[in-house]
């Protein structure tokens, strides 16, 4: 069967074997200990997470973060919208002065890093498992 996904209201996708449902929203937990941010990340971060964890870094750098790590060492798989969101952000901070970096990312996020050449420039520590 074939569903035209135009006419689908919005937060509604497709899931395993083409069943529609609604997406459900990844559930970030933020730490927060003076203008240092860390975001927990789970599970895969496809498009309408990469939009999920877009407005919660924009929250951070407006509440005047000066460094925000991503934990992502639940994450399981990322899309090419979450790697724009981390690299526009992460240049971003750089600009100013600032910090953005992945940590701890999971094997599949860190070898999806390193296929992209984007390893080396936003894990801390340029390596899988750095500490924090």
């Amino acid at each position: 069967m074939k569903v035209n996904t135009k006419l689908l209201p919005r937060g509604i996708g497709f899931g395993y074997m083409g069943q529609i449902h609604p997406h459900i929203g990844m559930n970030i937990t933020k730490n927060t200990t003076g203008d240092s941010w860390e975001f927990m990340i789970p599970g895969r971060i496809d498009g309408a997470a990469a939009n999920q964890l877009e407005v919660e870094v924009l929250a951070a750098i407006k509440a005047g973060a000066k460094e925000i790590f991503l934990n992502m060492s639940q994450a399981e798989w990322i899309c090419s919208a979450g790697m724009r969101v981390i690299l526009q952000y992460h240049r971003q901070m750089k600009n100013n002065g600032k910090t953005l970096l992945v940590t701890r990312p999971s094997p599949g996020v860190s070898e999806i890093l390193e296929m992209t050449g984007f390893r080396k420039a936003i894990v801390e520590g340029g390596q899988a498992g750095s500490a924090r």
